[in-house]
């Protein structure tokens, strides 16, 4: 079985993002968390990986899910799958992923009730993806929000319920809170969406509606990003930083729900939100970017958002004033959360 520490070194690894969040939360918070998060990374590694066709990415996270539910054999399926993944270059997933029976056994020593939430977001997740590899093209807002759910809207309303199992007050009102929790997941997302824009542009790959006529056509794509004047490009990003904002300032409201005696939990989550709204604000005062390292959060920054969570996070207001003067005089474009959640969520209807 993995140990925790193992979890643990994969996840600094993997993501130097959620190694710095997810140990803000207590145990056994800590665990569930991280655990989730790495599965969730190797139904990424699966979507990602380049040398695999839309068929067989389809086959493998769907038998991925099964695989980690026990309904077929674990190691056999890692034994397959490993080999497939030729097309990445980061062998810490593959390390991951060649680990997956071990990391198998360590989900199913939790209790029944976190196990069933983790497997039912990895289902959602796998399912939206393949979905998504089936039709891989995003025409209208109607899309992006579907996309984002699956990657990441869902992993928001894993997280509600983990924090909603561990901290029962927290569920008093639960159709709100898991309707924000859907556009805390979005909001992450359109933040990384929105950071890698350019280096996306370049592979032909752009993850935000365009106008154009074939979106399937990966030069198509990249000739009409690359190709946009100046103020075109800056109308565009900072238009999708006005909607991801939107997203961003909903999520503060699944934060502020939380008791402020859950102090981990909202320092989890403050962090998370700060950093997101950080890089938009540096995107939005930087909109000719070519390079995800020139609105980069600073080490600095980072350091600053941490020490804010010790002090800040049992305080709405205080929290209330940071975001506030965060996003200063920035356009925002808030949506419906109800409707949005209506539109994308499967977590009624897939298990």
């Amino acid at each position: 079985m993995l140990s925790f520490n193992r979890q643990k070194e994969h996840l600094q690894l993997v993501s130097r993002t959620f190694a710095l969040t997810i140990p803000l939360l207590s145990m056994p918070l800590e665990d569930y968390v991280g655990m989730a998060y790495l599965l969730c990374r190797i139904c990424d590694t699966i979507e990602d990986d380049p040398a695999l066709s839309h068929e067989d990415k389809i086959k493998y996270m769907g038998e991925f899910v099964k695989a980690v539910k026990g309904q077929i054999d674990v190691k056999e399926f890692t034994a397959e799958l490993r080999p497939k993944l030729v097309g990445s270059n980061n062998t810490y997933e593959l390390d991951l992923v060649a680990e997956l029976p071990d990391v198998v056994e360590r989900l199913n020593s939790f209790p029944a009730n976190i196990s069933s939430v983790i497997t039912r977001t990895l289902a959602i997740m796998s399912d939206g993806m393949s979905r998504q590899q089936a039709n891989d093209v995003i025409t209208d807002q109607h899309d992006l929000d579907v996309y984002c759910y699956s990657v990441a809207g869902v992993v928001g309303e894993m997280l509600a319920e983990l924090f909603m199992i561990r901290c029962k007050p927290f569920a008093k009102n639960y159709s709100r809170v898991k309707q924000l929790s859907v556009c805390f997941g979005e909001g992450l997302q359109m933040t990384n969406i929105l950071k890698d824009i350019w280096d996306d542009a370049k592979r032909g790959v752009c993850w935000l509606p365009l106008s154009i006529h074939n979106h399937n056509d990966p030069e198509e794509v990249r000739n009409f990003i690359m190709s946009m004047d100046q103020q075109t490009r800056i109308d565009f990003i900072r238009e999708k930083v006005s909607v991801t904002l939107g997203h961003l300032l909903y999520a503060t409201e699944f934060l502020y729900s939380l008791p402020w005696y859950a102090i981990r939990i909202r320092a989890f989550c403050f962090v998370c939100m700060a950093m997101a709204f950080l890089s938009m604000k540096k995107i939005y005062n930087a909109p000719l970017f070519a390079d995800a390292k020139e609105i980069k959060i600073t080490r600095t920054d980072v350091t600053d958002v941490l020490r804010r969570a010790k002090y800040m996070g049992f305080s709405n207001t205080m929290l209330r004033s940071y975001f506030r003067s965060v996003v200063g005089d920035i356009p925002v474009k808030k949506g419906d959360p109800a409707e949005l959640y209506a539109s994308v969520s499967k977590w009624d209807e897939i298990k």
